[in-house]
């Protein structure tokens, strides 16, 4: 019997994206119910488990498949057509390999050391959460918000934020275990309402520093985390390339809105006799949202294999490039949403149920749409101060 080592090795992307494909069925079926129970159901939370989804970026040293950062992009592509949702969770789940890969060894061990499949999952600071640096690491306190995913976690990795008297503002990842977390059921939304993005509440948790990383660090080039993992993947500048965590669902959930619109107009008669499917400007509107869903895929797919390329030739990109990257994760998501809407309104009264798949394709688009990493004015705001040489603030740039 192959080892799960040998297992991992003769995995390659074709053979995961062919998972992802093979699902899509399943989750369109139970996109409804997902929806209605504000949670990805357990049985497809196993098979993304059984089909290595969440260990894509897990490095080899603790059992995961250490892969190309341009596999997120491709995997969301399709399992997105099925359910929004379902690909939201993947994306926020997987990137945890990639963010914790990058941390101090004895982060890493605590966290895969003795369960390869353990689940980690992010939270933001709400407006009553509090951090103070204390001896040796971080106190935090009070509600963090948006922790997608968080019902099948066993770590949260809190996003941090500190604003020192004497020097820049700085973001860090930092984890917490479970056993230290309340989840408050409060996610109640119109868009990606399946991705049962929680909230948590902490009473005075301690942070040891060996748990956290600072962005300051994740810019490109060795981390923490090279010590033991000196692959490419943990050498990314990471909210340039990682952050397309937040742009490559919305490609799938349009993708799949084309691809039912295409079935729905192949079959249907206007009132006064006319097929759909021959009009010209159906034809020109599903030309137009197919153009714009290929254009995003192809440059978050560039951008990944850009990243790679430089990080391979020790190259360190420059703040104006991880802006850039940014900005397209951004403009993809404008691209697809702009798809998205114009298919929904080929879809006439028949999108108005509740049920619609094209529907939920639109509401969990604007939905993913709101998230700031990916929200268009931010973003472009961002690149044009790293153009210009304005004063920059974001500490995760």
């Amino acid at each position: 019997m192959a080892s799960k080592k040998d297992k991992n090795e003769m995995m390659d992307r074709r053979e995961l994206i062919k998972r992802a494909q093979e699902l899509v069925p399943l989750l369109r079926e139970k996109a409804f119910e997902t929806e209605q129970n504000r949670h990805l159901s357990d049985d497809i939370h196993q098979k993304f488990i059984d089909a290595g989804f969440y260990k894509i970026f897990q490095p080899k040293k603790f059992g995961g498949l250490e892969m190309d950062v341009g596999i997120i992009v491709d995997i969301a592509a399709e399992l997105g057509r099925g359910c929004g949702s379902a690909a939201w969770i993947f994306t926020n789940v997987a990137v945890h390999g990639l963010i914790n890969g990058m941390k101090d060894a004895k982060a890493q061990e605590e966290l895969w050391g003795t369960n390869p499949d353990t689940i980690i999952v992010s939270a933001h600071p709400g407006k009553d959460a509090h951090v103070e640096v204390v001896d040796g690491g971080l106190q935090v306190d009070g509600i963090w918000n948006y922790s997608s995913g968080v019902d099948f976690a066993d770590w949260v990795n809190l996003q941090i934020f500190l604003t020192p008297e004497d020097g820049p503002a700085e973001h860090r990842f930092s984890l917490v275990p479970v056993s230290e977390i309340e989840i408050i059921d409060d996610w109640y939304v119109s868009g990606l309402a399946g991705t049962c993005s929680r909230s948590i509440s902490m009473n005075k948790v301690f942070i040891p520093r060996y748990r956290q990383i600072s962005s300051l660090d994740m810019h490109g080039g060795p981390t923490p985390g090279s010590a033991i993992n000196p692959g490419t993947l943990y050498k990314l500048p990471f909210w340039g390339i990682g952050a397309k965590l937040f742009s490559a669902p919305p490609l799938g959930m349009a993708r799949g809105a084309l691809e039912l619109t295409e079935q729905d107009i192949e079959n249907r008669i206007s009132i006064f006799g006319a097929k759909l499917a021959e009009q010209p400007t159906v034809l020109a509107a599903i030309s137009e949202s197919a153009a714009e869903i290929e254009a995003a895929w192809a440059v978050l797919a560039r951008d990944c294999r850009t990243a790679e390329d430089m990080t391979i030739r020790d190259e360190i990109p420059t703040l104006l490039q991880r802006t850039e990257w940014r900005r397209n994760n951004a403009y993809a998501v404008v691209l697809c949403l702009r798809a998205t809407d114009r298919l929904h309104g080929l879809a006439g009264m028949r999108a108005m149920d509740p049920s619609s798949h094209i529907q939920r394709c639109w509401r969990d688009i604007h939905a993913a749409a709101s998230q700031v990493a990916i929200a268009w004015d931010t973003q472009a705001i961002n690149y044009g101060k790293a153009r210009f040489g304005l004063p920059f603030s974001d500490p995760r740039a």
